[in-house]
């Protein structure tokens, strides 16, 4: 695939602070239009990865190259890049509309493009609110209005839904989800929840220690995986999802169902969504942590 379709190129990538290795020879790279999830636990490196990767932070060894060039050589590489971080900090004392629009005028966006990005992310009836007023959730969706602005190719989202209640951190995903297939717009996202970006991905990066341990498409990171669904009316759901096939065990409130084969993660979300449409409500899903070891365990670099 030539160079130019890739929008960000890591090649065994080492990060130290002092004795500690924050990052050991990361390799993958993120082509254009894509959405890639970066995974692991708490302080498997994915924040120290994202910081190397736009120049921010410095790094020991290897090659970072962001649309082409090395950002901590060049830094207005990032100037195509919009970054939303996991607790935004935005000037609170201002309305939200006078916050974009003073970005806008810094990055050369139209006014125009202001009312786009409130109305794209959900903000309308409250963009005259001042952002410390704001909910967590709204909050979030500022920083990702803002990072719109200004057309930028890469969006870089770092544990964007850490802090938010489950109803919007489903919406945040889905608006991810909305720039990536309305627009185009090529996405890093991390998590340390598996199940999360795994709804929003095409290709999963999955650190651990440091090290990137795997780097494949969804489909083959949830094979064999098991997700442990809590739903209103538990053997209701069985009975649904055993007629599409899925293996279900009913443990109380809960369900396990096995995703490996052809009906996996998508095929569950399908079945999740009729479920709701028939009145079962579907209150959490959530990879079991044995499955998410196993993906650790699956090899396999980029």
């Amino acid at each position: 695939m030539p160079m130019n379709s890739y929008i960000l190129v890591l090649d065994k990538v080492s990060k130290r602070y002092g004795r500690h290795w924050a990052l050991r020879g990361v390799s993958f790279s993120v082509e254009r239009g894509e959405v890639v999830g970066l995974v692991g636990p708490n302080g498997a490196g994915k924040s120290t990865l994202i910081r190397v990767a736009l120049g921010i932070a410095s790094r020991d060894e290897g090659v970072v190259l962001l649309n082409g060039v090395d950002p901590l050589v060049v830094p207005r590489a990032r100037e195509g890049v919009g970054v939303v971080f996991e607790r935004p900090s935005l000037p609170g004392s201002i309305s939200v509309r006078e916050l974009l629009r003073v970005a806008a005028a810094i990055k050369g966006a139209s006014l125009e493009e202001v009312d786009e990005v409130i109305e794209f992310s959900g903000l309308s009836g409250h963009e005259w609110k001042r952002f410390g007023e704001l909910s967590a959730g709204l909050k979030q969706r500022a920083a990702i209005a803002h990072a719109m602005l200004g057309d930028p190719e890469l969006l870089v989202a770092d544990e964007p839904t850490s802090n938010l209640d489950p109803v919007e951190r489903v919406r945040i995903l889905e608006l991810l989800a909305r720039l990536n297939r309305e627009r185009g717009l090529t996405i890093l996202v991390s998590s340390h929840v598996l199940y999360e970006v795994l709804r929003v991905s095409g290709r999963i990066a999955l650190l651990r220690g440091g090290r990137l341990v795997r780097f494949a498409p969804v489909h083959e990171v949830v094979d064999r995986s098991v997700a442990r669904v809590r739903a209103s009316s538990p053997e209701a759901l069985a009975v649904l999802l055993e007629g599409r096939g899925f293996r279900v065990e009913v443990l109380g409130a809960s369900l396990l169902v096995r995703l490996g084969g052809a009906i996996g993660v998508e095929g569950l979300f399908e079945a999740l969504a009729e479920a709701e449409r028939r009145g079962v409500a579907v209150l959490g899903v959530d990879l079991v942590e044995p499955s998410i070891e196993e993906a650790l365990r699956g090899g396999g670099g980029g």
